[in-house]
């Protein structure tokens, strides 16, 4: 990988981490300033209502604190080797299992050579940027992730059974997550198919084993 796709990941990270950040922190933060200035405003006429609002803003706090955890957690580039590539995925699929109950999840993970500590970092950010995506726009209640090592390439497969592109093109413009995987698998010097319709959609991703040489 040459100095220019480095640099063109960076930036594709630096976006993900703004939108997500924008997303998630900054709408809570905002509404935790209304849920504080909602305690102001009742301490002065009601006490209950008062008390009400900052047990609801407390609960706000740790749901903050909760996400950004879990920033700090998506932004650390030595995942593998502080805890190893199958715990990881592993890690992953408890995560979602916790965070959405209904949804199932089916993993078929290879083990595959994690020395070139990008390529591995890539593949796993691009298949939880795939799983947000899903889990945002799709209204899916099945996702099928793998990732298969054959020859010189690397296969990654994410599929849904949700309500497939062109209907949630209809109510949203901003496809973030998609672009920061496109921008992620060209970077790598892979090829990357959609195909998509009212059944679901299916994200097909080649990657080269030594990806730019």
């Amino acid at each position: 990988m040459n100095k220019k796709d480095i640099l063109l990941l960076q930036e594709s990270e630096r976006k993900r981490i703004a939108e997500e950040l924008h997303d998630t922190t900054v709408q809570d933060m905002v509404y935790l300033s209304q849920q504080l200035e909602l305690v102001m405003l009742y301490m002065e006429k009601d006490l209950t209502l008062a008390k009400l609002e900052t047990i609801t803003a407390r609960k706000q706090i740790k749901h903050i604190i909760s996400g950004m955890r879990d920033t700090i957690y998506n932004l650390r580039p030595m995942i593998f080797d502080d805890i190893g590539w199958t715990a990881a995925w592993e890690r992953l699929k408890k995560k979602f299992a916790e965070d959405y109950p209904k949804l199932e999840i089916a993993l078929d993970i290879d083990m595959i050579d994690t020395s070139d500590g990008l390529t591995a970092i890539s593949i796993y950010r691009i298949v939880c940027e795939g799983c947000q995506n899903i889990i945002k726009h799709s209204k899916a209640s099945h996702i099928q992730i793998s990732v298969k090592e054959t020859g010189n390439q690397i296969k990654i497969l994410i599929k849904d059974d949700g309500i497939g592109m062109q209907e949630y093109d209809q109510c949203t413009s901003n496809h973030f997550g998609l672009q920061f995987i496109v921008e992620r698998v060209k970077a790598l010097s892979g090829k990357m198919k959609i195909a998509s319709d009212h059944s679901g959609t299916k994200i097909s991703i080649k990657i080269p084993m030594k990806a730019g040489e």
